[in-house]
């Protein structure tokens, strides 16, 4: 990413060198207007950027991959940076950086915003699969009768579903190798461009001013408009039926409603020539600017004030006897389960039940009496299912309470009270993220949810 950081850099530093030029001299209204706000939309994104950063903690951040959305971030300060920046000096602005600019930063947004479709698209689905996974009877060991009997474990079931098998294809990393393939072709085609254009040389003449169309940008068009409609409609049809709990569904669905307006916009405003005296006022490429100002406020500013507000479905209203209410009742219980689907948590809820069974399996039990061969076994899988290393159903426990249930296990330490911690502390995650959104949603629109 040195090469998009470096355009960046020239695209700035062309920016605020006309700046300080025209501190020396008497500013045109149109540079009174454009530079404060060029200036000052940068530096909200970068602080309100900054802010979300900063809750990565929270999960209605976490699951937004904040990878991707600096990605959208960088891709906006481009293109929003060019369009606003170059308006008051258009007769003198280099023409390389514009059509550089334009190649980079619009692919980069629309290309990051295609990586959220895919990261969404799985995380509903990989966990709609680990919730049947676990939920089927799918144990080590069968407590649902009174002689338990081994049966498959949850992992033998995952391994049969695609999103499992295909799970390195949708990591973040994975993405980013895509967008950097797809940013690389597209700066292939703008240096085949320049090579056989005069309009945007940088020696031995600079070309500057008067190049904000041309045969020069089809190739940003045509790809622009292939990610605007062929990729996102593939994705949205991907994500029918997909509903989560933080909102980042709507946010994408409205990123690409204003991606679609805005470029169609900018086509008749630049194409049609009766618009030619409005474009004086208001030109083309102010609607991508329009676009892209109202998505960061939607995909970065509305969830990081949210986050520090205490997450998307806090509610006070919530306590803790309801809670407790909750767990106790098989029916609601399994109504929560199926939320912990939406708020991609299912993990959480499977392991609560399983700890919940295997204590009323074992409540007649001592605690210093030898454990049956069946209850070590379940312990084991629920060890090897929800705690071991690289576990697709692994919790996302303290450090210092794994690294305890894990030595205990290689010092053969096996007694009912080890998984004690890791459920205190299930339980209160579930009560402190998960409960206030599924009391925030509606038990009773959860309860009429079929997977």
């Amino acid at each position: 990413m040195s090469a998009i950081s470096q355009i960046h850099y020239i695209l700035l530093y062309t920016v605020v060198s006309k700046i300080s030029g025209s501190l020396m001299d008497n500013w045109t209204t149109s540079q009174k207007f454009y530079y404060p706000v060029t200036i000052g939309w940068n530096f909200f994104l970068i602080s309100t950027t900054f802010l979300f950063i900063s809750q990565y903690q929270s999960p209605a951040i976490r699951y937004r991959s904040i990878t991707l959305s600096v990605f959208m971030v960088i891709g906006n300060s481009l293109v929003t940076t060019l369009y606003l920046g170059r308006e008051p000096t258009y007769d003198s602005f280099p023409c390389f950086v514009n059509i550089w600019v334009s190649s980079i930063g619009m692919p980069l947004w629309l290309t990051s915003v295609a990586g959220r479709f895919m990261r969404l698209a799985f995380l509903y689905h990989f966990s709609q699969a680990k919730l049947v996974a676990g939920s089927s009877a799918d144990h080590y060991v069968d407590l649902g009768s009174e002689k338990p009997t081994i049966t498959s474990a949850p992992t033998m079931v995952l391994d049969e579903n695609w999103y499992y098998k295909h799970r390195e294809k949708f990591t973040t990393n994975y993405i980013v190798r895509l967008i950097i393939g797809a940013l690389s072709f597209q700066m292939a085609l703008t240096l085949l461009v320049q090579a056989f254009t005069t309009k945007f040389q940088i020696t031995p003449t600079m070309a500057l001013g008067n190049c904000l169309v041309g045969w020069e940008f089809i190739p940003v068009y045509l790809t622009s408009a292939f990610y605007v409609f062929v990729l996102c409609p593939l994705f949205i049809t991907w994500l029918r039926g997909v509903d989560d709990a933080y909102g980042i569904k709507r946010e994408l669905m409205a990123d690409f409603t204003l991606g679609v307006i805005a470029f169609i916009l900018y086509i008749l405003f630049a194409a049609l020539p009766s618009l030619r005296d409005v474009i004086k006022i208001f030109p083309a490429a102010h609607w991508s600017v329009v676009a892209l100002m109202i998505s960061h406020c939607f995909s970065i500013v509305l969830p990081a004030v949210n986050a520090l507000r205490g997450g998307a479905g806090g509610s006070r209203s919530s306590s803790m006897a309801s809670f407790e209410s909750m767990v106790e009742d098989p029916q609601q219980f399994e109504v929560f389960k199926r939320f912990s689907l939406r708020d991609f948590s299912v993990e959480n809820a499977l392991f609560f039940e399983r700890i919940q069974k295997l204590r009323y399996k074992t409540r007649e039990l001592s605690s210093a009496a030898e454990l049956p061969t069946w209850v070590i076994l379940e312990i084991n899988s629920i060890y090897n299912t929800f705690i071991s290393a690289d576990s697709e159903f692994e919790l996302n426990l303290e450090a210092s309470a794994v690294r305890e249930i894990r030595r205990r296990f290689q010092s053969n330490d096996i007694r009912l009270d080890i998984f004690d911690r890791a459920f205190s502390e299930v339980r209160t995650l579930m009560f402190r993220y998960t409960y206030p959104r599924f009391v925030k949603m509606g038990q009773k629109s959860l309860a009429e949810t079929m997977i």
